[in-house]
């Protein structure tokens, strides 16, 4: 166990240093152009050409995304342990190059589904590395952490927004074989950015050896993976990310023709939903301020609450009830919410157990969150099957953030400061 190193507070590099400016870059390159986001907004856009070219059916097609996203959930633990051994530099940078080979592989596609599956499955795998830039930004950061956070997650959005518009463009004039090869190449090309800037922290990036550069990441801050899974926060913060992200996803694809069966009309439902998601960008904002000047994880508990509120209120909200005046704020109070728990899991991770085996720790939340987010629209969509009415899922995520506010208040103060280089924190172990 290594849990802290004490230095000079005058020591401590400002968090707008032009080396962390450069390396901050890099991150946002690499995410954007880089990561699972162009395949998965590619795989949006492909479904028409690619079952009426090879005949598939549209589930057929889908098995595509969900080999994607069952291989990037197996493969998150792993990918967490190697970003944790061989540091963020080095698997990202790997990483990528095959990344963008695979995606180039695409565009040999003969028609077979095993093959089209079995590359998406790769991508998946591969595309698990991507790990390594929340664990790089959480060190990098000290006093703005939660803001930086904040904007990583929010980075994200910006990229799906950009990606379709790309991506159609290299469809429309290379047509869907070429599309791949240019995905490839625009991947391919943000290496050099990753190369250059790319660069963990400055014990690990100075050492002159393999073995000094595994010792300086062996010396990060933070605990054992063995210990972080023997300790109850772990587990506990495990569950209320899982629980965070089932209420908005399983109601988003739902939001629409909910409110049109509660009397709202076509363009005021979807002017809602384009509300819900300015206020989940403003939410993801407020969270990771709030973040910074938090003392406990008990921050999250009053967004627990509204989103519980704003679920109970989906129970009598109408056209004739209450309108869009009440309409409205329901909305915005769940993306004001839900935007605020986006940067909160990956903050809770690092104030409790540091850096050291921050991506194994990752890892292993991933896939709570990826099982959560597959299972939430289904279950959503099966209650109004069965029922006839979206009620009975509102009661229940009504209830499981309640959960959520009891797991928050039973979480202990967190273990690290902002600076976890000068906090020296108890044993993990203690009171367990």
């Amino acid at each position: 166990m290594n849990p802290g190193i004490s230095v000079n507070a005058e020591d401590i590099e400002s968090d707008f240093s032009p080396r962390k400016m450069k390396i901050l870059f890099a991150i946002i390159i690499g995410t954007m152009f880089g990561s699972l986001i162009l395949p998965m907004t590619a795989l949006s856009l492909l479904l028409l050409p690619l079952t009426k070219e090879f005949g598939w059916s549209r589930t057929e097609f889908s098995g595509g995304f969900a080999s994607l996203m069952l291989a990037s959930a197996i493969a998150a633990p792993f990918a967490g342990r190697l970003v944790d051994k061989m540091g963020v530099r080095k698997v990202v940078i790997g990483g990528t190059a095959i990344f963008g080979l695979l995606v180039m592989l695409l565009s040999l596609q003969s028609g077979a589904l095993w093959q089209f599956y079995g590359i998406f499955v790769l991508l998946g795998l591969v595309g698990s590395f991507g790990i390594g830039f929340p664990k790089l930004l959480g060190g990098l950061f000290t006093r703005h952490r939660g803001k930086a956070l904040a904007i990583f997650g929010l980075e994200s959005s910006v990229a799906g927004a950009i990606a379709p518009i790309l991506v159609q463009a290299m469809i429309s004039s290379l047509g869907w074989r070429g599309m791949f090869v240019g995905m490839g190449c625009v991947v391919l090309a943000t290496i050099p950015v990753l190369w250059i800037w790319l660069h963990e922290d400055r014990g690990a990036t100075n050492a002159e050896s393999p073995a000094d550069r595994m010792a300086a990441m062996a010396a990060q801050p933070g605990f054992e993976l063995a210990e972080v899974l023997r300790n109850r926060d772990f587990w506990f913060t495990a569950v209320v990310a899982f629980l965070a992200v089932v209420p908005f996803i399983g109601l988003q694809p739902h939001l629409v023709p909910f409110l049109e069966s509660r009397g709202f009309n076509n363009s005021q439902a979807v002017a809602m939903l384009s509300a819900m998601t300015i206020a989940s960008a403003i939410g993801t904002f407020v969270g990771g301020w709030v973040l910074d000047y938090s003392k406990s994880a008990r921050i999250a508990v009053p967004f627990s609450l509204l989103t519980a509120a704003a679920f109970g209120l989906c129970f009598i909200v109408s056209a004739a009830t209450g309108g869009l005046a009440l309409l409205f704020f329901i909305v915005c109070a769940l993306g004001v919410s839900g935007g605020a728990k986006r940067p909160m899991a990956t903050y809770f991770q690092l104030r409790f157990f540091g850096l050291k085996s921050f991506g194994a720790v990752m890892g292993i939340q991933i896939p709570f969150q990826a099982v959560g987010m597959g299972m939430a629209p289904v279950l959503v969509g099966l209650s109004y099957d069965k029922l006839g009415s979206y009620n009975l899922a509102f009661g229940v995520f009504a209830g499981l953030m309640m959960l959520t506010v009891i797991l928050y208040l039973l979480l202990r103060p967190y273990r690290f400061g902002n600076d976890m280089s000068v906090q020296e924190i108890r044993d993990l172990t203690a009171g367990a």
